[in-house]
């Protein structure tokens, strides 16, 4: 695995976005350029609407829209951070969650040697995981007694709960099905197929169900059980919690394309919108 990025600018992401101008619409799109600030903590504070979640520890650069002009362009230290603020045009929508084709990476090397992989597994990575699953676990078996609307927070954690349940029932289908090996990465288990992607493409379902009452499991429901059972969970109580929590569920790609370059001590490339950069380069090392 890539060693931890030492500074910001060792881990640049640029979102991959197009949004139509319109002089006569009704809100404001600018570019927003960060670092060491979340986009949620800097929304929260300059009430921007945003298409995804960028990291802190990065100089990050993606699509705002204010109901209010802002300012041709504006520069502000926060905290241990900055930003910028860059006017674009009017346009007729507010950017809502997942209005973005994906982001586009480049990483510095540091002088470590890696090969560009040509595709990697789709798992969700430690920024979801980390420190949030055992959390997520405890909420949905509380939940499971007392079922509630939940808070922004609360979504949060059990959304990590059932992505890592996403990643281990993957992990334990693959580790059954293709040759690999697992690589642990801060705690978490990742199995790294050593098979090509034509033959990935044969012996592997294209998409894997994220665990909801509305969307069938497929291949998966038997190792979901599995890991359930490993976790204390009975399928039946799983599956009337989702109903009653109204998890909907969905289908998430099992697999993923990647064309990589490196170049002057630094990795670049593109991933679709909710897929990991930190995974990938898991797959680099």
């Amino acid at each position: 695995m890539i060693e931890k990025r030492r500074k910001p600018k060792d881990f640049v992401v640029i979102e991959e976005a197009s949004f139509e101008a319109d002089e006569n619409g009704t809100h404001f799109l600018y570019l927003l350029t960060k670092k060491n600030l979340t986009t949620r903590e800097l929304a929260s504070l300059l009430g921007f609407s945003y298409a995804g979640l960028k990291d802190k520890t990065a100089v990050t650069v993606q699509h705002v829209t204010f109901t209010e002009f802002k300012g041709d362009y504006v520069r502000k230290i926060f905290r241990d951070g900055v930003y910028f603020l860059k006017f674009i045009g009017k346009t007729k929508k507010k950017i809502k969650i997942g209005h973005l084709k994906g982001n586009r990476f480049y990483i510095k090397l540091h002088g470590q040697k890696v090969k560009s992989a040509d595709y990697f597994i789709n798992f969700y990575g430690i920024q979801r995981l980390r420190g949030n699953v055992e959390k997520g676990k405890k909420l949905f078996k509380k939940l499971s007694e007392k079922p509630r609307k939940l808070k922004w927070r609360e979504n949060f954690l059990i959304d990590a709960f059932l992505s890592f349940l996403w990643n281990e029932t993957l992990n334990l289908y693959l580790s059954e099905t293709v040759e690999g090996a697992f690589k642990i990465h801060e705690g978490f288990h990742f199995f790294i197929p050593l098979e090509s992607l034509e033959k990935i493409k044969e012996k592997v379902p294209k998409f894997w169900t994220i665990a909801g009452y509305k969307k069938d499991f497929k291949e998966s429901l038997p190792f979901y059980k599995r890991i359930l059972s490993k976790e204390g969970i009975s399928t039946n109580e799983f599956l009337k919690t989702l109903k009653n929590l109204r998890i909907k569920g969905d289908f998430r790609k099992t697999y993923l394309p990647v064309k990589a370059e490196i170049k002057n001590d630094f990795i670049s490339f593109s991933l679709p919108k909710g897929a990991y950069a930190t995974v990938y380069l898991i797959f680099c090392s």
